[in-house]
């Protein structure tokens, strides 16, 4: 499908583009197969289509105003005619990429399991005026961390309705994408309720956690009932408990990346191979020092070989990240990228990533707009 859309939506000329801003569709209720779009429509034409609050897709203008119509409710060749004559192509090649499309989009919606994110026709954004507000949005619920072996702690922080407030602010501002990480998330007992309020908006969420609570299989169903979509598990070789966590975890409906943490001395190679057995459905590889490199590179060649992704961009909890500061925040290479992804601090204050040190505001307290507007402050 990927293969289909970079083929399709290649780079066009710019034409002008549709009106921004943010657009949602709900199927009918007595849809045998329900689904719910929200399409964001960025200054220069192209968007973000969340898919049933699981998936992001990134669109460049084409694919867009497919999806706009769309969920417009045009038929499909209403939509051929529009597109066909704004963009001067012929309309039976239109015709025939609308059908595809459509076709396409369906199976995303019936397919379980699903990557998050992906980018239909284009390279992620990396110019900051080309885009009304983030893509992501890391969310940390708690810095408390559990102790091995200790009486679990309990997470302060804001207060649930806080939380709803700033999640409510940040999908009306058009960020598609939530990411809850700690210390450790799953220490607040509202995790489910604060999942549920995003999957009733239409968020797409991930969580990172190493907590006793997954292996429960009970209660992680609960997270995924709650409209969890994925999930980060930075693994040390050798934690059994964590081991078994994701033997629990794995064969279900929930996409699974492993954080694997490598020493020099590691069979990295090995560890990988058995993740990959068990189901794990993509990787970071993290090396805990230089030394480390060579092991991670061996089972970079074993994730690849399997043909599973390789995700280096998940927030890490509070620990590892005060452990690897050289090693987890690697600016990227646009400098223009430091607002594609933003942070949320326990007390509702937004920033940027560490490596850029910049305060924005108080996602509590400020409004979208007066926040939005510092980044040229900041």
């Amino acid at each position: 499908m990927i293969d289909f859309f970079k083929r399709l939506f290649s780079k066009e000329p710019a034409y002008l583009p549709l009106e921004s801003g943010f657009h949602s569709y709900h199927s009918p209720k007595d849809d045998p197969e329900p689904y719910r779009l929200h399409l964001r429509i960025e200054p220069n034409g192209e968007g973000v289509l969340i898919v049933n609050a699981s998936s992001v897709l990134h669109l460049n203008q084409t694919a867009a105003e497919f999806a706009y119509y769309l969920i417009k409710g045009k038929q499909d060749d209403e939509i051929t005619r529009l597109v066909s004559e704004r963009f001067s192509a012929p309309t039976e090649t239109i015709a025939a990429d609308v059908a595809l499309f459509r076709q396409q989009l369906h199976s995303l919606i019936q397919k379980t399991d699903q990557e998050p994110i992906s980018n239909f026709g284009f390279e992620p954004h990396t110019q900051i005026q080309d885009i009304s507000a983030p893509y992501r949005l890391d969310c940390c619920l708690t810095e408390t961390s559990e102790v091995p072996g200790e009486p679990l702690p309990q997470a302060g922080g804001l207060e649930t309705q806080a939380w709803k407030k700033m999640i409510q602010k940040a999908f009306d501002a058009g960020i598609p994408h939530l990411i809850f990480w700690g210390g450790e998330p799953t220490l607040r007992p509202d995790l489910p309720e604060i999942l549920v309020h995003c999957e009733e908006l239409g968020l797409v969420t991930g969580l990172v956690s190493r907590g006793s609570h997954l292996k429960d299989e009970n209660y992680v169903r609960t997270l995924i009932e709650s409209g969890l979509d994925h999930l980060y598990v930075p693994y040390r070789p050798g934690d059994d408990a964590l081991l078994s966590a994701l033997r629990v975890i794995l064969p279900l409906d929930l996409y699974t990346c492993v954080g694997l943490l490598i020493q020099p001395d590691t069979d990295a190679q090995s560890e990988a191979a058995g993740l990959i057995e068990l189901g794990v459905n993509a990787f970071t590889l993290i090396p805990l020092s230089q030394d480390a490199a060579p092991a991670a590179a061996r089972a970079e060649q074993i994730v690849l070989e399997h043909g599973l992704p390789i995700i280096n961009d998940l927030p890490l909890p509070v620990d590892l990240r005060a452990a690897l500061p050289e090693l987890s925040f690697a600016p990227p290479p646009s400098l223009e990228a430091e607002f594609i992804t933003l942070e949320l601090a326990p007390d509702g204050e937004l920033r940027t990533l560490p490596v850029y040190n910049k305060r924005l505001g108080n996602l509590l307290t400020d409004s979208w707009r007066e926040i939005w507007t510092r980044r040229y402050q900041a």
